[in-house]
């Protein structure tokens, strides 16, 4: 745990960093007078779409490294490594694919978009742009995985790419741009990222395209091929499942509601950062682990990883909820995206209980029993676009975020009932119900201290701060803490 553990230190810092530029540059993009909730939806369901259409156009090639490295690097050379070619060379059969269909139903998103999101329809073509290149750094990103290499992609998407916008951003508001190049420059980021990558890469070495078909490769081809079939998938489902709802308020409520459902999304996607650090790291840990049986130790990781999810995201959520109301005024935001609260409240629920549940998605997609990662996906697909739309026609946006706790609860309740009675693996402990059951006492503790504004933000989250992280020593909620205060401890004491 202890590699886990130092990586996802790094990693979550650098996503944490990357938050805060992203958290800075939210401000900017609701503060009244700058961006209207149209335009700032505008930018929001561009990135939708594009987290729709990269993974279906890497026709699974991330799926493929991930759970299949570690064959090529124990037994082939760097430049005898096929890995990487055959992975660019079958996502540009897959983005020619995506892409030609994006340009042959362009008369349904006029269609359906025009009426509310009128912008949306006018920037369609640079939209395909961003999507283009967030799935050529997919790719990078997935091969820099395989080579251990977590922290430069964490640091390109989490903050690189954040800090691009901030100069963007930046060029808007003292009008050296208008809001047509704004958006023309902000659909380019990804290029500008996928680039400097490749230079790294091609600079330390990285960066082999063998073109001759390796022997792992020939003996390997059935089995690669149906795992990346069942599995990509079930990836794309969830892909559409998880911005079903964002295009749901576009294509019904406009892309004004579309950016009041986005800012409190955001708000609410702070809390899923550190699952995202630790996917990272542990994903190619647990495929050693399957391809070696250790069978043990990823039953002691998933166990370890959801009970220190479960404490963070818990600790995020109610931090940003005791703080919520006051937050929004003391920054000066649109009041019109105050309408939104209720969103961050059944969205934040829902993060948690996501995060709760580990790293299963890592679990089963690198198990033997990969495929049922397909088969729960169908469950997710059937229920989450029905759900959505009739919720978002019934209720919009609270209607959405329902839809999404509904659904996903659902389909994270299946999966580790599946992981229980195939695997034994179970990622619940009693500390999870004394972590739950801690945080319910500090929130209702809280409820006492009657102070606002920034004031207010300052001590209500110190004294949370403090109670829950006290609490969570006191009853020695997780083993990871103090050894994390350890090291923060040494290395502060050597400065």
């Amino acid at each position: 745990m202890g590699q886990i553990r130092k990586q996802t230190i790094q990693s979550s810092f650098l996503s944490y960093a990357g938050f805060l530029i992203g958290a800075i540059n939210t401000y900017f993009f609701t503060k009244q007078g700058l961006f209207t909730p149209e335009q700032y939806g505008l930018t929001q369901t561009i990135i939708s779409i594009a987290q729709i259409i990269a993974p279906i156009g890497t026709l699974g090639m991330t799926i493929y490294m991930g759970k299949f490295f570690p064959y090529y690097f124990d037994r082939l050379s760097h430049k005898r490594n096929d890995m990487l070619a055959i992975a660019v060379m079958i996502s540009a059969i897959g983005a020619i694919l995506v892409f030609t269909a994006c340009l042959i139903f362009e008369p349904l998103v006029v269609r359906k978009f025009s009426e509310r999101s009128l912008l949306l329809v006018k920037y369609y073509y640079w939209g395909l742009v961003f999507a283009f290149f967030f799935l050529c750094f997919m790719i990078l990103e997935s091969y820099l995985y395989t080579l251990k290499k977590t922290v430069l992609p964490n640091f390109m998407k989490e903050t690189m790419y954040r800090l691009t916008v901030s100069v963007l951003i930046f060029l808007y508001a003292f009008k050296l741009i208008s809001f047509d190049t704004f958006v023309i420059l902000f659909c380019c980021v990804y290029m500008l990222l996928v680039v400097i990558v490749v230079i790294y890469l091609v600079a330390s070495g990285n960066f082999h395209l063998n073109f001759r078909i390796s022997t792992v490769t020939k003996r390997l081809r059935k089995q690669i091929f149906t795992y990346v079939a069942f599995v990509y998938s079930g990836i794309v489902i969830n892909g559409i499942a998880r911005q079903i709802d964002t295009l749901a308020i576009a294509g019904v409520g406009g892309l004004t509601k579309a950016g009041i459902y986005t800012l409190n999304q955001f708000s609410a996607a702070i809390i899923q950062v550190p699952y995202r650090a630790l996917m990272a790291i542990a994903a190619p840990l647990i495929a050693e682990h399957w391809k070696n049986k250790n069978q043990e130790e990823i039953g002691r990781i998933f166990k370890r990883a959801s009970i220190n999810l479960q404490l963070i995201s818990t600790f995020l959520f109610l931090i940003i909820w005791i703080n919520y109301d006051d937050g929004l005024k003391v920054m000066g935001l649109d009041p019109r995206f105050a309408s939104g609260k209720i969103v961050f409240l059944i969205l934040g629920i829902y993060n948690v209980m996501d995060l709760t549940v580990g790293i299963s998605s890592a679990v089963i997609m690198t198990s033997p029993a990969w495929r049922f990662d397909f088969y729960s996906g169908l469950v997710l697909l059937a229920t989450s676009i029905p759900l959505n739309i009739y919720m978002a026609r019934a209720w919009e946006m609270e209607g959405v975020a329902m839809a999404t706790l509904i659904t996903y609860t659902t389909y994270n309740t299946i999966r580790i009932i599946f992981l229980k009675t195939r695997f034994g693996y179970w990622p619940f402990t009693p500390q999870s119900l004394y972590a739950l059951l801690m945080a319910v006492a500090i929130y209702g503790i809280m409820q006492l201290v009657n102070i606002h504004g920034l004031a207010g933000i300052i001590i209500k989250s110190a004294v949370f701060s403090g109670l829950y992280i006290g609490g969570v020593l006191l009853f020695r909620l997780t083993p990871d803490l103090p050894e994390v205060l350890k090291i923060v401890k040494k290395k502060l004491t050597r400065k």
